[in-house]
Protein backbone atom coordinates (compact mmCIF):
# COMPACT_ATOMS: atom_id res chain seq x y z
CA UNK A 1 0.00 0.00 0.00
CA UNK A 2 0.80 3.37 -0.68
CA UNK A 3 -0.44 6.65 1.29
CA UNK A 4 -0.06 10.40 1.21
CA UNK A 5 -1.18 12.57 3.63
CA UNK A 6 -2.12 16.12 3.46
CA UNK A 7 -1.39 18.27 6.69
CA UNK A 8 -3.49 22.09 6.76
CA UNK A 9 -1.20 23.99 9.19
CA UNK A 10 -3.16 27.21 10.58
CA UNK A 11 -6.78 25.39 9.30
CA UNK A 12 -8.37 28.35 10.97
CA UNK A 13 -6.74 31.63 9.33
CA UNK A 14 -7.41 29.44 5.68
CA UNK A 15 -11.05 29.37 5.95
CA UNK A 16 -11.16 32.38 5.94
CA UNK A 17 -8.32 33.96 3.90
CA UNK A 18 -9.30 30.99 0.86
CA UNK A 19 -12.01 33.40 0.22
CA UNK A 20 -10.18 36.55 -0.71
CA UNK A 21 -7.03 37.38 -3.10
CA UNK A 22 -5.78 39.99 -0.84
CA UNK A 23 -7.15 39.67 3.05
CA UNK A 24 -6.92 42.40 5.52
CA UNK A 25 -5.09 42.06 8.42
CA UNK A 26 -6.59 39.02 10.50
CA UNK A 27 -6.41 36.72 13.31
CA UNK A 28 -8.16 33.74 14.47
CA UNK A 29 -8.84 33.83 18.21
CA UNK A 30 -9.81 31.14 21.31
CA UNK A 31 -9.45 31.10 24.67
CA UNK A 32 -12.25 32.92 27.58
CA UNK A 33 -14.19 35.28 25.93
CA UNK A 34 -13.29 37.78 28.61
CA UNK A 35 -9.75 37.72 27.12
CA UNK A 36 -9.07 36.01 24.76
CA UNK A 37 -5.96 35.23 22.63
CA UNK A 38 -4.22 35.35 19.55
CA UNK A 39 -4.70 31.61 17.65
CA UNK A 40 -3.39 32.37 14.12
CA UNK A 41 -2.48 35.65 12.43
CA UNK A 42 -2.06 36.26 8.80
CA UNK A 43 0.80 38.06 7.04
CA UNK A 44 -0.63 41.20 7.41
CA UNK A 45 -1.23 41.20 10.78
CA UNK A 46 2.10 39.63 11.46
CA UNK A 47 3.42 42.84 9.28
CA UNK A 48 2.02 44.79 11.82
CA UNK A 49 3.98 43.17 14.93
CA UNK A 50 0.80 40.77 15.98
CA UNK A 51 1.91 37.07 17.03
CA UNK A 52 0.67 34.34 18.28
CA UNK A 53 -0.29 33.66 21.93
CA UNK A 54 -0.31 37.79 22.53
CA UNK A 55 -4.03 38.82 24.18
CA UNK A 56 -6.82 40.14 21.33
CA UNK A 57 -6.34 43.35 22.94
CA UNK A 58 -2.77 43.64 22.49
CA UNK A 59 -2.94 42.98 18.70
CA UNK A 60 -5.40 45.76 18.00
CA UNK A 61 -3.32 48.34 19.61
CA UNK A 62 -0.91 47.10 17.07
CA UNK A 63 -3.19 46.80 13.87
CA UNK A 64 -6.26 49.03 14.18
CA UNK A 65 -7.98 47.63 11.10
CA UNK A 66 -7.35 44.04 12.40
CA UNK A 67 -10.46 41.35 12.23
CA UNK A 68 -11.05 39.22 14.80
CA UNK A 69 -12.22 35.69 14.47
CA UNK A 70 -13.35 33.43 16.97
CA UNK A 71 -12.44 30.16 16.02
CA UNK A 72 -14.87 27.37 14.93
CA UNK A 73 -13.88 23.84 15.50
CA UNK A 74 -17.28 22.79 13.98
CA UNK A 75 -16.48 24.67 10.62
CA UNK A 76 -13.60 23.30 10.46
CA UNK A 77 -14.46 19.90 10.73
CA UNK A 78 -16.98 20.89 8.19
CA UNK A 79 -13.96 22.16 5.95
CA UNK A 80 -11.93 18.92 6.35
CA UNK A 81 -14.85 16.79 5.24
CA UNK A 82 -15.91 18.49 2.02
CA UNK A 83 -12.10 18.48 1.28
CA UNK A 84 -12.01 14.83 1.85
CA UNK A 85 -14.87 14.60 -0.95
CA UNK A 86 -13.43 16.43 -3.27
CA UNK A 87 -10.19 14.00 -2.78
CA UNK A 88 -12.29 11.44 -3.41
CA UNK A 89 -11.91 12.08 -7.54
CA UNK A 90 -7.93 10.66 -6.84
CA UNK A 91 -9.63 7.44 -4.54
CA UNK A 92 -11.95 5.53 -2.83
CA UNK A 93 -9.87 5.53 0.21
CA UNK A 94 -9.64 8.83 1.85
CA UNK A 95 -10.00 9.47 5.54
CA UNK A 96 -9.96 12.17 7.74
CA UNK A 97 -7.24 13.23 10.57
CA UNK A 98 -7.49 16.35 13.40
CA UNK A 99 -5.96 18.23 10.86
CA UNK A 100 -5.51 16.92 7.75
CA UNK A 101 -6.18 13.93 5.35
CA UNK A 102 -4.83 10.14 4.12
CA UNK A 103 -5.28 8.66 0.93
CA UNK A 104 -4.64 5.57 -0.15
CA UNK A 105 -3.20 6.23 -3.53
CA UNK A 106 -1.42 2.28 -4.71
CA UNK A 107 -4.81 1.57 -6.73
CA UNK A 108 -4.57 4.93 -8.82
CA UNK A 109 -1.17 5.48 -9.48
CA UNK A 110 -1.29 4.10 -12.92
CA UNK A 111 -5.01 6.10 -13.65
CA UNK A 112 -3.10 9.06 -13.35
CA UNK A 113 0.36 8.43 -15.03
CA UNK A 114 2.20 7.81 -11.73
CA UNK A 115 2.99 9.27 -8.53
CA UNK A 116 4.50 11.83 -9.68
CA UNK A 117 1.25 13.31 -11.99
CA UNK A 118 -0.67 12.20 -9.44
CA UNK A 119 0.79 14.03 -6.71
CA UNK A 120 1.05 17.12 -9.13
CA UNK A 121 -2.77 16.86 -9.68
CA UNK A 122 -3.57 17.04 -6.30
CA UNK A 123 -1.27 19.66 -4.96
CA UNK A 124 -2.54 21.73 -7.81
CA UNK A 125 -5.89 20.96 -7.09
CA UNK A 126 -5.70 21.82 -2.91
CA UNK A 127 -3.99 25.40 -4.62
CA UNK A 128 -6.93 25.89 -6.71
CA UNK A 129 -9.29 25.65 -4.00
CA UNK A 130 -7.23 28.03 -1.65
CA UNK A 131 -5.57 25.70 0.85
CA UNK A 132 -1.74 25.33 1.66
CA UNK A 133 -1.03 22.12 2.35
CA UNK A 134 2.12 20.03 3.40
CA UNK A 135 2.35 16.15 1.72
CA UNK A 136 4.01 13.11 3.29
CA UNK A 137 4.72 9.85 0.90
CA UNK A 138 4.56 6.67 2.90
CA UNK A 139 3.49 2.96 2.65
CA UNK A 140 2.22 3.19 6.23
CA UNK A 141 -0.47 6.22 6.63
CA UNK A 142 1.11 7.24 9.65
CA UNK A 143 4.50 7.59 8.85
CA UNK A 144 2.77 9.72 5.78
CA UNK A 145 1.60 12.12 8.04
CA UNK A 146 4.97 12.22 9.99
CA UNK A 147 6.34 13.05 6.77
CA UNK A 148 3.73 15.72 6.36
CA UNK A 149 3.97 16.85 9.50
CA UNK A 150 7.93 17.54 9.45
CA UNK A 151 7.53 19.65 6.06
CA UNK A 152 5.21 22.20 8.63
CA UNK A 153 8.60 22.23 11.02
CA UNK A 154 11.02 22.61 7.74
CA UNK A 155 12.08 19.50 8.52
CA UNK A 156 13.16 18.04 4.68
CA UNK A 157 12.01 14.17 4.34
CA UNK A 158 12.39 12.55 0.88
CA UNK A 159 9.11 10.29 0.31
CA UNK A 160 9.45 6.52 0.68
CA UNK A 161 7.73 4.22 -1.42
CA UNK A 162 8.80 0.85 0.06
CA UNK A 163 8.45 -0.67 3.67
CA UNK A 164 11.94 -1.51 3.46
CA UNK A 165 13.21 1.83 2.71
CA UNK A 166 11.30 3.07 5.68
CA UNK A 167 13.34 2.58 8.42
CA UNK A 168 15.84 4.54 7.03
CA UNK A 169 13.47 7.54 6.67
CA UNK A 170 12.03 7.80 9.97
CA UNK A 171 15.35 7.56 11.50
CA UNK A 172 16.35 11.07 11.85
CA UNK A 173 12.88 12.19 12.28
CA UNK A 174 12.35 13.73 16.16
CA UNK A 175 9.68 11.97 18.27
CA UNK A 176 7.85 15.38 18.82
CA UNK A 177 6.25 14.47 15.58
CA UNK A 178 4.27 11.65 16.94
CA UNK A 179 0.97 11.95 18.59
CA UNK A 180 2.17 11.07 21.88
CA UNK A 181 0.98 12.46 24.92
CA UNK A 182 3.05 15.28 26.75
CA UNK A 183 4.16 13.15 29.66
CA UNK A 184 5.69 10.63 27.05
CA UNK A 185 7.13 13.22 24.74
CA UNK A 186 8.54 14.44 28.20
CA UNK A 187 9.93 10.91 29.95
CA UNK A 188 11.44 10.04 26.57
CA UNK A 189 13.44 12.87 26.64
CA UNK A 190 14.85 12.84 29.88
CA UNK A 191 16.09 9.35 28.97
CA UNK A 192 17.92 10.86 25.58
CA UNK A 193 15.62 9.18 23.45
CA UNK A 194 14.67 12.02 20.52
CA UNK A 195 14.77 10.51 17.63
CA UNK A 196 12.60 7.63 15.77
CA UNK A 197 15.69 5.33 15.44
CA UNK A 198 16.15 5.85 19.59
CA UNK A 199 12.95 4.45 19.85
CA UNK A 200 12.68 1.49 17.05
CA UNK A 201 15.60 0.26 18.97
CA UNK A 202 14.32 -0.14 22.15
CA UNK A 203 13.02 -3.50 23.83
CA UNK A 204 9.61 -4.08 22.98
CA UNK A 205 8.61 -5.79 26.49
CA UNK A 206 10.47 -2.97 27.60
CA UNK A 207 9.18 -0.45 25.61
CA UNK A 208 5.63 -1.22 26.91
CA UNK A 209 5.93 -1.88 30.30
CA UNK A 210 7.77 1.66 30.67
CA UNK A 211 5.35 3.87 28.82
CA UNK A 212 2.09 1.75 27.58
CA UNK A 213 0.59 -0.70 25.09
CA UNK A 214 -1.10 2.30 23.52
CA UNK A 215 2.83 3.94 22.73
CA UNK A 216 3.99 0.88 21.52
CA UNK A 217 1.26 -0.08 19.20
CA UNK A 218 1.48 3.08 17.62
CA UNK A 219 5.43 3.25 16.77
CA UNK A 220 4.77 -0.43 15.14
CA UNK A 221 1.88 1.03 13.13
CA UNK A 222 4.36 3.69 12.40
CA UNK A 223 7.28 1.26 10.96
CA UNK A 224 4.28 -1.06 9.58
CA UNK A 225 4.71 -3.95 12.01
CA UNK A 226 1.15 -4.14 12.49
CA UNK A 227 -1.72 -2.85 10.23
CA UNK A 228 -2.79 0.38 10.69
CA UNK A 229 -6.60 0.15 8.95
CA UNK A 230 -8.23 3.58 8.03
CA UNK A 231 -12.20 4.32 7.82
CA UNK A 232 -12.58 5.96 4.55
CA UNK A 233 -14.71 9.14 4.51
CA UNK A 234 -18.52 8.42 3.30
CA UNK A 235 -19.76 11.98 2.06
CA UNK A 236 -23.67 12.97 2.71
CA UNK A 237 -26.56 12.04 -0.40
CA UNK A 238 -26.89 16.00 -0.62
CA UNK A 239 -23.44 18.74 -0.97
CA UNK A 240 -23.83 21.30 1.02
CA UNK A 241 -20.96 23.73 1.10
CA UNK A 242 -20.48 27.05 3.03
CA UNK A 243 -17.76 30.16 2.40
CA UNK A 244 -17.31 32.96 4.72
CA UNK A 245 -15.87 36.16 3.56
CA UNK A 246 -12.85 38.01 4.99
CA UNK A 247 -14.70 40.97 4.70
CA UNK A 248 -18.09 42.49 3.02
CA UNK A 249 -17.96 42.41 -0.31
CA UNK A 250 -20.00 44.91 -2.49
CA UNK A 251 -21.40 43.96 -5.73
CA UNK A 252 -21.35 40.64 -8.10
CA UNK A 253 -17.84 40.94 -9.21
CA UNK A 254 -16.18 40.84 -5.56
CA UNK A 255 -17.83 37.36 -5.10
CA UNK A 256 -16.69 35.75 -8.19
CA UNK A 257 -13.40 34.55 -7.13
CA UNK A 258 -14.62 33.21 -3.92
CA UNK A 259 -17.16 31.16 -5.69
CA UNK A 260 -15.25 29.84 -8.18
CA UNK A 261 -13.14 27.99 -4.86
CA UNK A 262 -16.41 27.28 -3.97
CA UNK A 263 -17.51 25.89 -7.47
CA UNK A 264 -14.03 23.65 -7.99
CA UNK A 265 -14.44 22.20 -4.62
CA UNK A 266 -18.02 20.95 -5.67
CA UNK A 267 -16.85 19.77 -9.34
CA UNK A 268 -14.41 17.70 -7.65
CA UNK A 269 -16.57 15.79 -5.12
CA UNK A 270 -18.89 15.49 -7.62
CA UNK A 271 -16.51 14.03 -10.04
CA UNK A 272 -15.35 11.42 -7.29
CA UNK A 273 -18.86 10.52 -7.27
CA UNK A 274 -19.38 10.36 -10.74
CA UNK A 275 -22.67 12.37 -10.15
CA UNK A 276 -23.92 16.13 -10.85
CA UNK A 277 -26.11 18.49 -10.50
CA UNK A 278 -29.43 19.28 -12.34
CA UNK A 279 -30.39 22.26 -9.91
CA UNK A 280 -28.22 24.24 -7.54
CA UNK A 281 -29.09 26.85 -5.17
CA UNK A 282 -26.67 29.86 -4.45
CA UNK A 283 -27.21 31.53 -1.34
CA UNK A 284 -25.41 34.83 -0.38
CA UNK A 285 -25.76 36.07 2.83
CA UNK A 286 -25.62 39.36 3.92
CA UNK A 287 -25.48 41.22 7.60
CA UNK A 288 -28.71 40.89 9.80
CA UNK A 289 -29.40 37.24 8.76
CA UNK A 290 -30.80 38.44 4.97
CA UNK A 291 -29.80 36.52 2.21
CA UNK A 292 -30.33 36.56 -1.54
CA UNK A 293 -31.10 33.12 -3.07
CA UNK A 294 -30.66 32.37 -6.63
CA UNK A 295 -32.13 28.60 -8.12
CA UNK A 296 -29.37 27.28 -10.92
CA UNK A 297 -31.01 25.05 -13.42
CA UNK A 298 -29.13 22.41 -15.91
CA UNK A 299 -31.31 20.82 -18.79
CA UNK A 300 -28.31 17.83 -18.04
CA UNK A 301 -26.50 16.98 -15.15
CA UNK A 302 -23.74 19.60 -15.00
CA UNK A 303 -20.67 19.47 -12.72
CA UNK A 304 -18.00 21.73 -14.80
CA UNK A 305 -17.01 24.83 -12.08
CA UNK A 306 -16.31 26.87 -15.23
CA UNK A 307 -19.67 26.27 -17.23
CA UNK A 308 -21.74 26.53 -13.84
CA UNK A 309 -19.80 30.06 -12.76
CA UNK A 310 -20.96 31.91 -16.20
CA UNK A 311 -24.22 30.96 -15.74
CA UNK A 312 -24.04 32.12 -11.91
CA UNK A 313 -22.16 35.66 -13.19
CA UNK A 314 -24.97 35.78 -15.65
CA UNK A 315 -28.00 35.59 -13.28
CA UNK A 316 -25.61 37.29 -10.81
CA UNK A 317 -26.02 40.60 -13.29
CA UNK A 318 -29.51 40.63 -13.69
CA UNK A 319 -29.79 40.86 -9.93
CA UNK A 320 -29.66 43.75 -7.04
CA UNK A 321 -28.46 42.76 -4.28
CA UNK A 322 -30.17 44.47 -0.95
CA UNK A 323 -26.78 44.80 0.94
CA UNK A 324 -22.95 43.49 0.77
CA UNK A 325 -22.60 39.56 0.70
CA UNK A 326 -20.41 38.54 4.10
CA UNK A 327 -20.96 34.51 3.20
CA UNK A 328 -21.97 31.98 0.18
CA UNK A 329 -23.40 29.19 0.81
CA UNK A 330 -23.79 25.97 -2.20
CA UNK A 331 -27.09 23.59 -1.83
CA UNK A 332 -27.94 20.33 -3.90
CA UNK A 333 -30.61 18.24 -2.91
CA UNK A 334 -29.89 15.76 -5.08
CA UNK A 335 -27.24 14.16 -7.19
CA UNK A 336 -27.75 12.25 -10.60
CA UNK A 337 -25.37 10.07 -12.17
CA UNK A 338 -23.13 12.23 -14.30
CA UNK A 339 -21.00 10.30 -17.36
CA UNK A 340 -17.89 12.04 -18.41
CA UNK A 341 -18.04 14.40 -21.35
CA UNK A 342 -15.96 12.88 -24.00
CA UNK A 343 -13.98 15.27 -26.27
CA UNK A 344 -12.65 14.44 -29.67
CA UNK A 345 -11.21 16.21 -33.29
CA UNK A 346 -14.00 15.06 -34.89
CA UNK A 347 -17.45 16.25 -32.69
CA UNK A 348 -20.27 13.92 -32.58
CA UNK A 349 -23.83 13.88 -32.64
CA UNK A 350 -24.17 13.81 -29.10
CA UNK A 351 -21.06 16.42 -28.58
CA UNK A 352 -23.40 18.92 -30.55
CA UNK A 353 -26.03 17.83 -28.33
CA UNK A 354 -24.62 19.04 -25.26
CA UNK A 355 -23.20 22.18 -26.47
CA UNK A 356 -26.37 23.04 -27.93
CA UNK A 357 -27.85 22.67 -24.25
CA UNK A 358 -25.29 24.65 -23.16
CA UNK A 359 -25.80 27.48 -25.04
CA UNK A 360 -29.70 27.42 -24.41
CA UNK A 361 -28.89 27.21 -20.88
CA UNK A 362 -26.51 30.36 -21.01
CA UNK A 363 -29.15 32.45 -23.06
CA UNK A 364 -31.15 32.01 -20.99
CA UNK A 365 -29.26 32.82 -17.88
CA UNK A 366 -28.28 36.23 -19.54
CA UNK A 367 -31.45 36.98 -21.15
CA UNK A 368 -34.33 35.31 -19.00
CA UNK A 369 -36.08 31.98 -19.51
CA UNK A 370 -39.19 34.05 -21.39
CA UNK A 371 -36.75 35.55 -23.82
CA UNK A 372 -35.18 32.39 -25.23
CA UNK A 373 -37.63 29.72 -26.68
CA UNK A 374 -37.42 26.96 -29.75
CA UNK A 375 -39.99 26.05 -31.78
CA UNK A 376 -41.98 22.71 -31.59
CA UNK A 377 -44.66 20.68 -33.37
CA UNK A 378 -48.23 21.13 -32.63
CA UNK A 379 -51.15 18.91 -33.27
CA UNK A 380 -52.96 20.74 -36.34
CA UNK A 381 -52.54 20.43 -39.59
CA UNK A 382 -52.54 23.84 -40.85
CA UNK A 383 -49.35 24.93 -41.34
CA UNK A 384 -49.89 27.99 -39.67
CA UNK A 385 -50.83 26.58 -36.30
CA UNK A 386 -48.38 23.49 -36.65
CA UNK A 387 -45.89 25.22 -34.36
CA UNK A 388 -46.24 26.24 -30.25
CA UNK A 389 -43.55 28.30 -28.90
CA UNK A 390 -41.06 25.61 -26.38
CA UNK A 391 -39.32 26.49 -23.34
CA UNK A 392 -37.08 24.95 -22.93
CA UNK A 393 -35.89 24.93 -26.46
CA UNK A 394 -36.35 21.11 -28.02
CA UNK A 395 -33.92 19.79 -30.64
CA UNK A 396 -35.91 20.47 -33.88
CA UNK A 397 -39.24 21.84 -34.76
CA UNK A 398 -39.46 19.94 -38.49
CA UNK A 399 -37.95 16.69 -38.90
CA UNK A 400 -37.03 16.61 -42.38
CA UNK A 401 -39.68 16.03 -45.05
CA UNK A 402 -40.73 18.70 -47.58
CA UNK A 403 -41.66 21.23 -44.95
CA UNK A 404 -39.88 24.98 -45.23
CA UNK A 405 -38.80 25.97 -41.49
CA UNK A 406 -39.61 29.26 -43.01
CA UNK A 407 -43.32 30.14 -43.58
CA UNK A 408 -44.58 33.76 -44.25
CA UNK A 409 -47.17 35.58 -41.65
CA UNK A 410 -49.66 35.52 -43.90
CA UNK A 411 -49.42 33.95 -47.26
CA UNK A 412 -48.68 35.82 -50.40
CA UNK A 413 -50.75 35.66 -53.65
CA UNK A 414 -48.29 34.77 -56.16
CA UNK A 415 -49.09 35.79 -60.01
CA UNK A 416 -50.66 33.27 -62.27
CA UNK A 417 -51.45 32.36 -65.85
CA UNK A 418 -53.06 29.51 -68.00
CA UNK A 419 -49.12 28.43 -67.42
CA UNK A 420 -49.27 28.33 -63.79
CA UNK A 421 -47.67 30.38 -61.21
CA UNK A 422 -44.41 32.43 -61.39
CA UNK A 423 -42.02 34.21 -58.94
CA UNK A 424 -39.13 35.41 -60.41
CA UNK A 425 -39.72 33.11 -63.45
CA UNK A 426 -41.71 30.71 -64.31
CA UNK A 427 -42.35 28.09 -61.12
CA UNK A 428 -41.57 24.45 -61.62
CA UNK A 429 -43.73 22.05 -59.41
CA UNK A 430 -41.32 19.47 -57.85
CA UNK A 431 -43.43 17.43 -55.77
CA UNK A 432 -46.93 17.65 -54.87
CA UNK A 433 -50.02 17.99 -54.50
CA UNK A 434 -50.22 17.27 -50.72
CA UNK A 435 -53.80 17.61 -50.05
CA UNK A 436 -54.25 19.96 -46.30
CA UNK A 437 -58.54 19.79 -45.63
CA UNK A 438 -59.21 20.40 -42.21
CA UNK A 439 -60.40 23.05 -39.91
CA UNK A 440 -64.19 22.89 -40.17
CA UNK A 441 -64.89 21.99 -36.86
CA UNK A 442 -63.60 26.15 -35.50
CA UNK A 443 -64.64 27.98 -37.85
CA UNK A 444 -61.33 28.35 -39.92
CA UNK A 445 -61.22 25.90 -42.43
CA UNK A 446 -58.53 25.33 -45.01
CA UNK A 447 -58.50 23.08 -48.27
CA UNK A 448 -55.44 23.11 -50.15
CA UNK A 449 -52.98 21.46 -52.66
CA UNK A 450 -49.64 22.24 -51.59
CA UNK A 451 -46.64 21.92 -53.63
CA UNK A 452 -42.34 22.05 -53.23
CA UNK A 453 -41.45 24.76 -56.47
CA UNK A 454 -38.45 25.90 -58.10
CA UNK A 455 -37.58 29.38 -60.48
CA UNK A 456 -35.27 29.24 -62.35
CA UNK A 457 -32.29 30.33 -60.62
CA UNK A 458 -33.04 27.58 -58.40
CA UNK A 459 -34.45 28.75 -55.53
CA UNK A 460 -37.23 26.59 -53.77
CA UNK A 461 -40.23 27.48 -52.09
CA UNK A 462 -43.59 25.61 -50.78
CA UNK A 463 -46.91 26.81 -52.10
CA UNK A 464 -50.62 25.92 -52.70
CA UNK A 465 -53.14 26.86 -54.56
CA UNK A 466 -56.96 26.97 -53.39
CA UNK A 467 -59.34 23.90 -53.69
CA UNK A 468 -62.10 26.06 -53.81
CA UNK A 469 -60.20 28.67 -56.34
CA UNK A 470 -58.20 26.54 -58.47
CA UNK A 471 -56.50 29.08 -60.06
CA UNK A 472 -55.44 31.16 -56.87
CA UNK A 473 -52.14 30.32 -55.93
CA UNK A 474 -50.20 31.49 -52.56
CA UNK A 475 -46.72 31.04 -51.81
CA UNK A 476 -46.52 30.19 -47.88
CA UNK A 477 -42.91 29.25 -47.02
CA UNK A 478 -39.23 29.36 -48.36
CA UNK A 479 -36.86 26.29 -48.07
CA UNK A 480 -33.24 27.78 -47.27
Amino acid sequence: MLWVALELPELPLQLLERASESAPPLVVSEGPSQRPIVACANDAAQVAGVREGMTVAAAQALAGSLRCVPRDEAAEREALERLAGWAAQFTSTVSLEPTGLVLEISGSLRLFGGLGKLLAALKGGVRRLGFSATYGVAPTPLAARVFARAEVRGIAVRSCTTLADLPARLAELPLFLLEWPGRTQETLADLGILRARDALALPRSGFAQRFGPQALALLDRLAGRVPDPRVPYEPPARYKARLELPAEADGVEAILFPLRRLLAEMEGTLRGRGAGVQGLDLVLEHPGRRSTRLALAFPTPEREADFILSIARERLGRTELPAPTVALRLVAERLQSCAPRETSWLSGREEKAVGRARLIERLSARLGNPRVFGIALADDHRPERGWRSSNPAPRSAWDGGARPAWLLNRPQRLVAGAAGPSLQGKLDLVTGPERIETGWWDGEPVSRDYFVAANPTGETYWIYRERREPGAWYLHGVFA
